[in-house]
């Protein structure tokens, strides 16, 4: 059954009790979620060397305990209502792996404001519009519950071809592939676009999931620093002239984890240099359409249509933050050749996206207007959170403290003076209730300057408040008096 008891020696205590608790402890912690299946009454026994009888004993107890309940014909499990009641430890590394791991359970964890998740508000999802695309497909199961194509639904690439002309990027349905959400065709662009050693060009900060996924296959990154309209063109000059890296990896539409929008120039900057020096640009567009003051920026693939250089650029995109972070649907687009590499490689590790069902439903989805639906009516709510937590920063936060504006997305970067250790006001800010991220983690290297990153999406504006709020204090206990 995959479970396994580990007595600990030196307590003299019954048996079956011991045994009783070391289950008590390990569903406690989440190390047994609700619904996991125990061994048998006799598989247990015969592992720990003792009578059933014991092992009865023991579950009789955790049963009335209401932690396990036994159902005939089927076995035992823990009960649906045996909840995890002891906290997880947060910020022990801040490696990208550590601090995704903890940004994704910080989303069951008992923080009063959570404000370290980029991602929209679950109350805000259009459950009950998406789930009447899944009914109409009832006709269809014997199809959705096949593997599917390896490029992707053919309805739902029609979709998103038509999502991306909006948008002014020219796609064709058969150059773009679907992922498994954004992460999986940014680890199918890094695979296919650079060997183990080579070296890669990132802004920085950057996206989290990127440095995890350059550790994995041992890519060297390169940063290139920001300002408040892109990278710095002259950073990345100096760089070029010293290096031949194989990509630059670029978010210029609302970049997580700054919120900035690059000035167009800067963008057609870019282009001129990827195609002087030979490299890729890979340009990360998951956040475009949430766009609070004006239209959504125009892609670089569409700036690099325009002057005949699409083959020096990969657009990577995702459904996560614009509809439902659930669907796991992410999608590519390329010049022929790279999408050739792509398929290869997906179709070799992967085999297949997201499941059928979940690609025909969004595709239905965005086909009757409900993705156009949906950012009509949260972007406006997003937009408020945006403008509720700059004005809370700009009254509570002391002099000296610094934070980006945000167009768009879910990001703002905040930067103050190195008043904190490592992790320190991480961890202080948690004991208050507060979760933010740690800026270090969005770096290659860490700065003399302290940073950390505040989301607004999923949290309402009271908590918003509150949050920033109990930041500041703690923050202002330790600038020096005035």
């Amino acid at each position: 059954m995959g479970v396994r008891v580990r007595l600990r020696q030196g307590k003299h205590v019954a048996l079956y009790r011991h045994i009783a608790e070391e289950f008590r402890t390990r569903i406690a912690t989440g190390e047994l979620p609700p619904g996991t299946r125990l061994p048998t009454v006799r598989a247990l026994a015969r592992e720990v060397g003792t009578t059933r009888l014991t092992i009865h004993n023991a579950y009789r107890e955790l049963q009335a305990d209401g932690l396990i309940e036994s159902v005939v014909g089927r076995g035992t499990f823990v009960s649906p209502q045996a909840r995890p009641t002891v906290q997880p430890s947060f910020g022990e590394r801040l490696e990208p792996d550590s601090v995704l791991s903890d940004l994704h359970r910080l989303q069951n964890a008992r923080v009063l404001h959570n404000l370290a998740l980029a991602a929209g508000d679950p109350e805000l999802f259009p459950y009950e519009a998406f789930w009447a695309c899944l009914e109409g497909l009832r006709l269809q199961a014997r199809e959705v519950f096949g593997y599917g194509s390896v490029m992707g639904e053919p309805e739902l690439r029609v979709a998103l071809s038509g999502l991306l002309e909006q948008r002014g990027v020219q796609a064709d349905p058969a150059e773009v592939l679907v992922t498994v959400g954004g992460l999986q065709g940014l680890a199918l662009v890094c695979r296919a676009l650079a060997e183990p050693g080579e070296e890669v060009l990132l802004e920085e900060p950057t996206y989290l999931g990127l440095l995890g996924i350059l550790k994995q296959f041992r890519l060297k990154p390169l940063p290139v620093p920001l300002d408040e309209e892109g990278p710095r063109l002259e950073v990345l000059e100096a760089l070029l002239k010293r290096h031949r890296p194989r990509f630059y990896y670029t978010i210029p539409s609302y970049h997580n984890p700054t919120g900035l929008r690059f000035r167009e120039e800067r963008l057609w900057r870019l282009l001129e240099l990827a195609q002087t020096h030979g490299f890729t640009l890979v340009e990360d567009d998951t956040l475009g359409l949430l766009s609070y003051e004006k239209a959504p920026p125009t892609p670089l693939f569409a700036l690099a249509q325009k002057m005949g250089l699409e083959a020096r650029v990969v657009h990577l995109a995702s459904l996560s933050k614009v509809l439902m972070p659930g669907l796991r649907i992410g999608y590519l687009v390329a010049s022929p050749a790279l999408l050739e590499r792509f398929t290869t490689l997906h179709n070799v590790s992967d085999i297949t996206g997201p499941p059928p069902l979940l690609q025909r439903a969004t595709a239905q989805f965005i086909r009757q207007g409900g993705l156009k639906q949906h950012l009509r009516q949260v972007i406006p709510i997003y937009q408020k959170r945006r403008d509720v937590l700059l004005q809370t920063l700009k009254r509570h936060m002391p002099d000296g403290v610094r934070w980006s504006h945000p167009e768009g997305g879910f990001s703002c970067w905040v930067s103050l003076p190195r008043l904190f250790s490592t992790l320190e006001l991480y961890h202080q800010a948690l004991a208050q209730g507060v979760a933010l991220t740690p800026g270090e983690a969005f770096l290659v290297q860490a700065d003399k300057t302290m940073h950390f990153r505040l989301c607004f999406g999923a949290e309402r504006a009271e908590g918003l408040e509150e949050g920033v709020k109990g930041l500041a204090q703690l923050i202002r206990a330790r600038f020096p008096s005035a």
